[in-house]
């Protein structure tokens, strides 16, 4: 909303940054919108703000139909239209204007051959999509609240975020005074200077100003890693509802609970959050139970981290190598533990060996002895004796070998 001087000017407008781009419609820093570049008009205050979509694409299409609510089709014809408004004088002017139409009758073959084929080339040109009629913000909140009404958009996990009071208020009232409801999976938050009080909006969510919107994803870093991780190596892994092993190029997606281990198809997921919803119509789900842990958790947040890992590119690259560090330090000590067992575990086998070998040594000695000043009955009872030991020597070798190749436990 622009608070110059001059009558108050409204912008619809979609950005992954609304401080930077509040800052640019502001002309604190490059970039901005033409609309908003009119000093007359600056400075300019974000009232509110709608979030939770799922990608910029989705953004986009939100922002196209708000933007041209007598264009698009998710738009019912609820709202006034041009010819709708028509007074009788605009009636009778129209009616004048057809009555010098009639005297084309008396053109001549070639020029209405030559019309026809204009007409031919106009009908193929793109015509522009409709102009807003009404630019009020009552008409922008009621097209909103259409917006969120409609077929399309009603089932995405979106939120209103008011910063402005005013705006706050009469949301409020338009919400009172329209017969239909918007979804109650869509939230309002009260934020900034908003001191609303109404069990609609939720104050525990609010940031304080623009400028405090999180923008980057390291809230879900540590859950960006564990995912990471575990699709490493696809091919090792299944699918927890279909048990089919994954192929390359699959989607998969992981269970945000920090210590389930969960991985699934993107579409064997959703299709099992959908069946448990029982709605035919929706075709985005909100919330389910994952498979193995049977935690309830947000299909936004599942669809956020897997963007990310499949198409953030350097950003994915730049939070892993941060969260790396911890990584390696953990690791670090996980290898050191490791090799002081190691090692403990060669000392120990050290000892048994040499003492061993000493007792196979005296045993040979008093052997040789016994063999010498004694009959062959004891010799040969003794004899048996040591072949005993040597078998039980020859079980616990054997036994530490299987230990290091991690064959018994």
């Amino acid at each position: 909303m622009g608070t110059g001087y001059r009558t108050q000017a409204l912008y619809i407008g979609s950005t992954p940054d609304p401080a930077r781009r509040l800052a640019q419609h502001n002309g604190l820093c490059k970039g901005g919108a033409r609309r908003t570049a009119d000093e007359k008009r600056r400075p300019w205050e974000m009232v509110m703000v709608v979030e939770g979509f799922m990608s910029k694409i989705a953004a986009l299409q939100f922002e196209w139909a708000w933007q041209h609510p007598a264009a698009t089709r998710h738009l019912t014809a609820d709202a006034p239209s041009k010819e709708q408004s028509k007074t009788h004088e605009g009636i009778e002017d129209d009616d004048a204007v057809k009555k010098p139409q009639q005297k084309t009758k008396g053109l001549t073959d070639s020029r209405a051959t030559g019309e026809r084929e204009d007409d031919g080339k106009k009908k193929t040109k793109r015509k522009p999509p409709a102009r807003r009629t009404r630019t009020s913000l009552k008409a922008h909140l009621e097209d909103l609240h259409l917006l969120l009404r409609s077929t399309y958009f009603k089932e995405w996990p979106l939120s209103l975020r008011f910063f402005a009071a005013d705006v706050s208020q009469q949301w409020r009232w338009l919400c009172g005074r329209v017969n239909e409801s918007i979804p109650t999976h869509i939230k309002m938050v009260a934020d900034g200077n908003c001191a609303d009080t109404s069990p609609q909006c939720d104050h525990s969510l609010g940031v304080g100003s623009v400028r405090e919107i999180g923008v980057d994803y390291t809230p879900i870093r540590d859950y960006l890693e564990k995912a990471t991780f575990l699709l490493d190596d696809m091919r090792g892994s299944y699918c927890k509802i279909c048990k089919e092993q994954y192929v390359d190029n699959d989607w998969a997606v992981v269970c945000p609970e920090a210590d389930c281990t969960s991985t699934t198809h993107l579409l064997c997921l959703s299709r099992t959050f959908l069946d448990a919803t029982e709605d035919p119509e929706r075709l985005v789900p909100l919330t389910g139970k994952c498979p193995t842990c049977a935690q309830t958790v947000q299909w936004p947040l599942m669809m956020k981290e897997l963007s990310i890992r499949t198409r953030g590119g350097r950003l994915l690259h730049n939070m892993l190598k941060k969260g790396g560090k911890r990584t390696r330090t953990i690791q670090k000590a996980q290898d050191a533990t490791a090799e002081s067992d190691d090692n403990a575990s060669a000392a120990d086998i050290a000892v048994d060996a040499s003492h061993e070998d000493s007792d196979d040594t005296d045993s040979l000695i008093d052997y040789w002895d016994r063999i010498l000043g004694s009959d062959s009955e004891s010799g040969a009872s003794i004899h048996s004796q040591y072949g005993s030991k040597a078998s039980g020597t020859e079980v616990n070798i054997e036994k530490n070998v299987f230990l290091d190749n991690g064959l018994l436990d």
